[in-house]
């Protein structure tokens, strides 16, 4: 049995723990509302801009542009966005077995709640995939894995579309150049704070079935969390200066603004689940705290008992 020093010891060790959780804890609760507010903030935007895509798809002829068809390339490029530090519970762990799922299946779909592509390409044991990752976490899985690492950025707290926009870059250049026949992107959707799921989403071709089905759920996310779209299911569109013209310029500002908006959840997913990580730290540190402290106080009494036992027996034989 520890004696009362060693218990003193630990009481006071798991204290200062506590304090440190719960300063970290308060630290991402901060930063939490600013990145869900961010999240939230540009679903309604996402979801009119992929209405106006849909609607210009459905009027123009989608194997018109090189975006929308299918490549002779061998590799499938994935873009894994995850989160820099640690202490976040299994954020991350849950959307690296997602992955593995993903990068196991023969048709690329899983029974995760996920958006998949669902094709019959790419057998099961594809070793051509080549990732662009976001994230020190994603970048060590990935060299863990033994895949080929085409670009590295980290996540940093603040997200700019601009890191979004040159990730969109390299893809859409990489897909255009032939190198990659399909690009995904891998991330952390936010649904609240207790509740964050992995979701692989289709970036390239553009799939016309998956944009409309895309819309959809996002429209059905703006309806949970009380965001009003800007009415345009019922209204009809005037483009200027053509339909051919804007679907150009609507694919691209589409692959940017599906990057920047996985950003956006990811970092929203993570602040909330190290939010959560560090009040559970806190609060089992605190149940420790007390069972140590219980601890301590049985093993002073059993001490004072012990001494006051030798006295009495003293005393006696003195008698």
């Amino acid at each position: 049995m520890p004696s009362t020093r060693e218990l003193k010891r630990r009481i006071k060790s798991v204290k200062n723990t506590a304090q440190i959780t719960k300063a970290m804890q308060m630290i991402s609760a901060t930063k939490m509302r600013k990145a869900q507010n961010q999240a939230l903030a540009g679903r309604p935007y996402s979801a009119d801009l992929t209405q106006v895509l849909f609607r210009l798809i459905k009027n123009t002829d989608p194997a018109a542009h090189q975006l929308m068809r299918e490549n002779d390339g061998k590799k499938i490029g994935i873009i894994l966005v995850t989160s820099d530090k640690g202490l976040s519970g299994a954020l991350n762990t849950n959307l690296f077995r997602g992955l593995l799922q993903f990068l196991a299946s023969s048709n690329h779909s899983s029974g995760l709640n996920q958006e998949f592509i669902k094709r019959d390409s790419h057998v099961r044991g594809n070793d051509n995939y080549v990732f662009f990752t976001v994230g020190k976490k994603g970048r060590q899985f990935v060299m863990k894995l033994g895949k080929e690492l085409s670009a590295d950025f980290e996540n940093h707290d603040l997200v700019t579309f601009r890191r979004g926009a040159q990730l969109a870059q390299l893809v859409v250049n990489g897909f255009l150049a032939q190198d990659l026949k399909e690009v995904y992107i891998a991330y952390s959707h936010f649904v609240s704070t207790l509740r964050q799921e992995p979701k692989i989403v289709n970036i390239l071709p553009v799939d016309p079935k998956m944009v409309e089905l895309i819309e959809e759920d996002l429209k059905a996310d703006i309806v949970k969390t009380n965001k009003r779209s800007n009415g345009l299911v019922n209204n009809e569109f005037l483009f200027e200066p053509s339909m051919t013209d804007l679907l150009e310029y609507a694919l691209l500002h589409y692959i940017d603004v599906k990057i920047y908006q996985a950003l956006l959840e990811t970092k929203a997913s993570e602040h909330s689940a190290r939010m959560m990580a560090m009040q559970n730290a806190t609060d089992n540190a605190k149940e420790l705290v007390e069972e140590l402290q219980l601890q301590y106080n049985q093993t002073r009494q059993d001490a004072i008992t012990k001494e006051l036992l030798e006295i009495t027996t003293a005393a006696a034989a003195m008698n």
